[in-house]
């Protein structure tokens, strides 16, 4: 079986964060931090470093083709590992759905608001099933695919608004900022974190062996650049004020520009584009699922040799994963403010509890048994 390249690998890296990010940040950073939040990236990448360094000193130590699902299940011991892994496909498929649900929303608020967000929520998980029976190397050739012309219009986006901000919505800062900066570092960090942990299911289907740390480094501060980018460009136009009450203040930012001396509105294509990120990240959340359940299971799916018609070796999970995907993005937030709270509150909660509390016991409990194994 063909196997992911470092290149695809941090490609998925880069293009899974972009839709939580346009979520959250300028919204809950100007909240947090007022015209401080750009800074909010520094704390968020300085931890996220630190963090860095010793996961990959953990990873250069792991198994042949071992990926997180296997070091959890090493680490762990058999029953407490099959256990936690039933726990991380479940969390790993409602997160699945409630993307799938977030998205929808994005395409009826600044496209379709006559539309209702099923129609999206379900045709965008049937097209992740049909990823997810793939192969880990299609998720990054799709990644390699998509990263340039979505990160290209990106930053065509932030340059073109860089003229019309306004240093006054961002300056000064001061010390008495810092409270704010730090708090509105969270949402940087959840959003950062999807991006560095969740291809770490993959790191089995990959074909690196080199050192992570250089890689993760060099990944994080240009994510960490290009979200200041982001937050600076928002929050320069608008003011932090209007930022924090607007639900997509980057697409606003796009429908309120003139390109070209030409009042055609393109925010719809846009908006369109960033269906590229949302595909990726639930196509990942779904493989990751699937893998861990079929794991804990007694299957073997390392050896997947990505034929999308094979359902052995309980491959049957994959379309099951995508199934109670789609019911929880069907069934999740009825309305905008229950979805506002699973958005800004719930759900980085756990992403980062999973990430900073569970992890890191679990790396602490695998380190304690093997210094006391026989």
């Amino acid at each position: 079986m063909k196997r992911l390249n470092a290149n695809q690998w941090m490609a998925i890296s880069s293009l899974i964060l972009l839709g939580p990010a346009l979520r959250l940040l300028p919204q809950l950073t100007a909240a947090a931090a007022g015209r401080a939040a750009w800074l909010s990236v520094l704390p968020a990448l300085t931890l996220l470093l630190f963090y860095a360094g010793l996961l990959s000193r953990w990873l250069e130590k792991r198994p042949a083709r071992a990926g997180l699902p296997e070091l959890l299940l090493q680490a762990l011991g058999e029953k407490p590992g099959k256990a936690l892994l039933l726990l991380l496909s479940l969390w790993l498929s409602f997160y699945g759905g409630f993307l799938l649900r977030s998205g929808a929303d994005r395409l009826v608020v600044t496209v379709y608001p006559h539309s209702g967000p099923a129609v999206f929520a379900v045709s965008m998980g049937l097209a992740c099933a049909l990823a997810a029976l793939g192969s880990a190397r299609s998720l990054g050739r799709c990644a390699k695919l998509m990263l340039v012309p979505v990160l290209g219009m990106l930053l065509f986006l932030l340059l073109f608004a860089a003229k019309s901000v306004d240093t006054r919505d961002l300056l000064p800062v001061t010390v008495y900022d810092l409270p704010g900066i730090t708090r509105a570092a969270l949402p940087v960090l959840d959003v950062l974190s999807l991006g560095l942990f969740l291809p770490l299911f993959l790191l089995g289907q990959t074909d690196t062996e080199e050192k992570l740390l250089p890689r993760y480094s060099r990944w994080l501060l240009t994510e960490s650049l290009l979200l200041c980018l982001l937050i600076l460009a928002v929050v320069g136009n608008f003011g932090a004020g209007l930022t924090a009450q607007l639900s997509h203040p980057f697409f606003t930012l796009v429908r309120n520009q003139v390109f070209f001396q030409s009042l055609e509105r393109i925010e719809a294509l846009i908006v369109s584009c960033w269906v590229f990120p949302d595909f990726l990240l639930v196509s990942l959340c779904l493989y990751a699922a699937q893998y861990c359940l079929r794991l804990a299971l007694g299957a073997q799916p390392q050896r997947d040799s990505g034929r999308h018609t094979a359902l052995g070796d309980k491959r049957w999970l994959i379309p099951f994963c995508a199934l109670a995907g789609i019911l929880v993005a069907l069934t999740l937030a009825p309305d905008l403010a229950s979805l506002r709270l699973w958005s800004e509150r719930i759900v980085p909660a756990v992403n980062l509890s999973l990430w900073f509390l569970l992890l890191p016991l679990c790396l602490m409990i695998g380190k304690i048994r093997r210094k006391t194994a026989p």
